[in-house]
């Protein structure tokens, strides 16, 4: 009889010995999938589940018996010895329940009679964080949306703390540009509060779209992350490609692509050939677009299309856009965009940096740093040739042999260059790096300049660990230690490289710290990771090349213990991330579990570090006992920027040390800086949404006789409008005061006024009698009894209506809003109602789907509102405040007025110039620490009045009258605050 085989599946902590089962050892092939059984982050107190599926390869079955795990806080539950036979599988349920935040690394132990060579070893791993929200939903499917049209889904968060949660939000991906989410909602949860957050799909492309919906958990936690995915659709339209990418073209070189458009369904499509929607770099061109009979894309036919990209310069353009003006007849939606990208150069392989600088070397020594070689390509090149030119100054040499190197398509290549300074030389050096690529027969040649400094440096004096001791490890976990080279001197010091001696065990590594030099009293760490792969005795060096070292050629002994055992510490490495220098410490738990049959005495605990920037504070020394937990504080305060590590050592009674690391990077930037481009608005879309109850009669009359007024800001601006009505009524209302006009007896339900088409219903620069015709439009009536104006707004700018030009759900003909809503043009709604908005969803909603609809850009849509104010006492014909409307308004920059305004001239002016005027809001990118140290300047210029900071929008606003000018450049400067 053999001793059964142990299967490692992660790293196994275990002091006391375990008396295994055996069996008869038999011919098989166990395996177990995933290899690595990665938790990934998990709420702190919460239960992470993941399924384990263990499988026979071989021909002989197999038993198992049981299941250990190495980590305290990851189990597998109880279960019956069974048995494998040839080709079957079996899965285990195994449970991650994080005690406090950080990382953990461990291994389950899987007691078999298996046979087949070494154990098998598969790490575990997770992530601890405080949950502070909640996230059921873990995708959500938008299905087949038509382009130009927005589909919504909800998510659902909630705090199931008793304090504040902040709310964040972001979408992330490649597509992200095609989803929104969480618009307008407060940026904090309350205490056990519940939320849905609309989300939002508006496909700009044809084909699938996947992004994700990340959601901050708490403070420096992984989001929690729902995917999102939806499929952009054009009828049965099948453009292809839907991204041209001309790869890289030779500067003044043309080349040239093709699109491919078919009609795979059973009903004819309006075509009117393509044009180049976005061309920022004036580098493409739309060389054919055929034309067809009768402008008819029959069933089953294709047509072609060539674009050509001709770049003036090297490297990457900025993306164009082709719309194919394909679409269903009857309709007025956007054609499919096929996006065109492409790069100038000699070649496709891009060689970066196109500049090398190497800064101050000191005489006598090296630096050695990396240009990397990018293969764009579809297909396979080859560099077959390195040569370096030194200028002037000292000396530039390969770190490798010029041999000739494939490069599959997409991958890189990295090509070393060591900077040697001549010795009495103090300019600066110069060379040259020519790196040429072949691809089948043709080859292209890329330079990269190269500089370096030669310095004199005094001899370096520097205080430097001569060990580095991780202590014992648990087998597969891993810990992160500093080790830190400090300039003791009182004058500069050269710190050529610091990095890991070839030869140390692989159980060690560490990123190469480049050169540098390191002022007096200043410090270099090197962040060395210790993960054991099995029980025993690990060693390695560190080293380092300083100038004239006084203390000799930095060294460093690297040691580590691989053990399983019954105590550990948990997460073996607790990482602070990036801290701003200037906010206050911040703060991480861990702690130390005793999973012995004993208690543990743990005799000392010492924080060792260079420096202070860290502390530890916790109920040790103590005796721990059996199942029995202590939890510890670490606080990180940096004081100066670059990396800061420190260790934490337990030390057992039997003089058994464990360590856990402490790691952090301090950042000294404090300002951030947003720069805006001032757009122009030549093209505006102005849905007016009229109350139509049995109160509105004086202000559709004195709406419709103000006309003039409201286009004042259009005329001078000559802005290209488009201007349609809608109401506020949904479903019919015969009778009330008077029986409404325009055919719909008061229940327009978003379809533009009237729908009869006794009149335009869509007003433009052309309309003739245009004050006549509004003035028309806007005596809706008085019928109805239910404003529901948000919406109609949202219907009026949906699918049936929004580029069909007939409503197929009712009896009218041509009824639909086609033509109303362009794609490149501003939208601007103006809600006027005398009572509050009863619609059936939350403001947010609206928000999320109306900047959807213009592609999240808050620029592009404004949303104004003349209601029934705040304080009744001002307007005593208005039933309500209008609270609904005026919320959305100042969520998306419109102007709110009073309905019993008494100067409709002037309040249709200022809608006028919120309409038609230039943007006023400028969103940051981040939150200001002071909003009063803000600073705006335009076109270079400090601009200190006329504008404020809004905090609930996070945007500079200007006043109305004092709105850069288009064209201008807006840059805001402001503090950075603190998370």
């Amino acid at each position: 009889m053999r001793g059964l085989r142990w299967l490692v599946l992660a790293v196994l902590v275990a002091a006391t010995a375990c008396e295994r089962p055996t069996s008869q050892q038999a011919r098989t092939g166990f395996a177990a999938r995933p290899e690595l059984l990665e938790f990934g982050p998990a709420a702190v107190g919460r239960t992470k589940t993941l399924k384990l599926r263990l499988a026979n390869q071989g021909r002989a079955s197999y038993r198992v018996e049981g299941a250990r795990s190495s980590l305290p806080n990851v189990s597998v539950p109880a279960f019956d010895a069974f048995t494998l036979t040839a080709g079957e599988e079996h899965e285990l349920e195994v449970r991650f329940t994080p005690d406090v935040e950080g990382a953990v690394q461990g291994q389950l132990e899987l007691f078999t009679d298996a046979s087949g060579g070494a154990a098998t070893q598969v790490p575990v791993s997770g992530r601890g964080v405080k949950a502070l929200v909640e996230v059921p939903e873990t995708a959500l499917d938008f299905g087949n949306v038509n382009l130009g049209l927005v589909e919504m889904r909800e998510v659902t968060v909630r705090n199931p703390s008793d304090v504040e949660s902040p709310l964040v939000l972001s979408v992330e991906g490649s597509d992200a540009d095609q989803f929104s989410a969480g618009a307008g909602l407060p940026s904090t949860l309350a205490p056990h509060e519940t939320r849905r957050v609309a989300v939002a799909f508006s496909p700009v492309r044809l084909g699938n779209a996947e992004a994700a919906l990340h959601v901050a958990v708490c403070d420096g936690c992984e989001p929690a992350v729902v995917t999102l995915t939806g499929t952009g659709v054009a009828s049965a339209l099948e453009v292809t490609p839907l991204r041209v990418d001309f790869g890289r073209v030779a500067v003044g070189a043309t080349a040239e692509e093709r699109i491919t458009v078919r009609n795979q369904g059973t009903e004819p499509l309006s075509y009117k050939g393509a044009v180049l929607l976005e061309d920022p770099s004036g580098v493409f061109k739309v060389v054919n677009a055929p034309a067809l009979p009768s402008d008819v894309l029959l069933p089953g036919a294709v047509v072609e299309l060539r674009v050509a990209f001709t770049p003036k310069a090297t490297g990457r353009v900025r993306d164009g856009r082709v719309e194919v003006a394909v679409r269903k007849p009857g309709t007025t939606s956007p054609g499919p965009k096929v996006s065109l990208t492409g790069e100038g150069g000699a070649s496709c392989v891009e060689v970066l940096p196109s500049h090398l600088d190497f800064g101050p070397v000191a005489y006598g020594m090296t630096a050695t740093r990396d240009v990397t070689v990018h293969n764009r390509c579809r297909e396979e090149t080859t560099v077959t040739g390195l040569h370096l030119t030194t200028q002037a100054g000292g000396y530039f040499t390969l770190a490798q042999p010029s041999s000739s190197q494939p490069v599959a398509p997409g991958g890189t290549l990295r090509v070393g260059v060591t900077f040697s300074p001549r010795a009495g030389v103090g300019s600066v050096s110069s060379g040259q790096l020519a790196v040429t690529s072949t691809q089948r027969t043709s080859s292209a040649t890329d330079g990269v300049t190269l500089s370096g400094e030669g310095r004199a440096f005094a001899p370096c004096e520097y205080a430097l660990p001569q060990v580095l001791d991780f202590g014992q490890v648990p087998v597969g976990s891993e810990v992160a230690l500093g080790l830190t080279l400090r300039n003791t001197g009182t004058e500069a010091c050269f710190l050529s490289a610091l990095q890991l001696a070839s030869g140390s065990d692989p159980a060690f590594r560490a990123s190469t710290l480049p050169n540098r030099v390191l002022e007096p009293g200043k410090k270099a760490t090197l962040i060395v990771r210790f993960q054991p792969p099995s029980e025993g005795e690990f060693q390695g060096l560190a080293e380092g090349w300083v100038s004239h070292p006084t203390h000799g050629h930095p060294l460093v002994n690297l040691v580590g213990r691989g053990v399983q055992g019954c105590f550990s510490v948990q997460p073996t490495t607790v990482d602070f991330g990036i801290n701003r220098l200037v906010c206050g410490p911040r703060t991480r738990e861990f702690m130390a579990y005793n999973d012995c049959p004993g208690e543990v005495k743990v005799a000392g605990m010492k924080l060792e570090q260079a420096g202070a920037q860290f502390a530890v504070s916790g109920a040790l020394p103590a005796t721990i006992p059996p199942g029995g937990r202590v939890k510890l504080t670490a606080k990180y305060a940096p004081v100066e920027e670059g990396d800061d590590a420190a260790t934490v050592r337990f030390t057992l009674k039997d003089g058994a040390v464990f360590n856990a690391g402490l790691v952090g990077r301090g950042l000294s930037k404090t300002d951030q800086t947003d720069r805006f481009i001032q757009q122009a608005e030549a093209r505006v879309d102005v849905l007016f949404v009229v109350d139509n109850s049995g109160s509105m009669m004086e202000e559709q009359q004195s709406l419709g006789a103000n006309f003039a007024a409201f286009l004042s800001q259009a005329a001078a601006a000559q802005v290209d409008y488009r201007i349609g009505v809608t109401t506020t009524g949904l479903d019919p209302s015969p009778g009330g005061w008077s029986e409404c006009p325009g055919g719909a007896l008061g229940g327009e339900n978003g379809r533009l006024f009237p729908v009869d088409g006794t009149s335009p219903r869509i007003i433009t620069p052309e309309t003739p009698n245009a004050a006549g015709v509004f003035a028309n439009n806007t005596h809706v009536g008085v019928c109805h009894w239910n404003e529901q104006g948000l919406d109609a707004t949202w219907r009026a700018l949906s699918d049936p209506l929004l580029y069909n030009l007939d409503d197929p759900r009712t009896p009218q003909l041509n009824d639909g809003n086609g033509g109303f809503l362009r794609e490149d043009a501003k939208l601007a709604i103006i809600v006027l109602s005398d009572e509050e908005d009863f619609s059936s969803q939350p403001v947010a909603f609206y928000e999320t789907y109306l900047l959807a609809l213009k592609g999240n850009d808050p620029s592009k849509v404004s949303f104004n509102a003349v209601v029934g104010p705040e304080d009744l006492t001002t307007c005593t014909t208005s039933s309500s405040s209008g609270s609904r409307y005026m919320e959305l308004a100042r969520r998306l920059n419109g102007v709110v007025d009073s309905i019993c305004t008494p100067n409709w001239a002037a309040s249709l002016e200022k809608l006028s110039e919120s309409a038609f005027g230039p943007n006023r809001a400028f969103p940051l990118s981040e939150l200001p620490e002071d909003p009063g140290a803000i600073a705006v300047r335009v076109d270079g210029v400090p601009v200190t009045e006329g504008w404020a900071y809004d905090a609930r929008a996070n945007a500079v606003i200007f006043e109305r009258l004092r709105a850069p000018a288009p064209g201008v450049v807006v840059e805001v400067t402001y503090p950075l605050g603190c998370p």
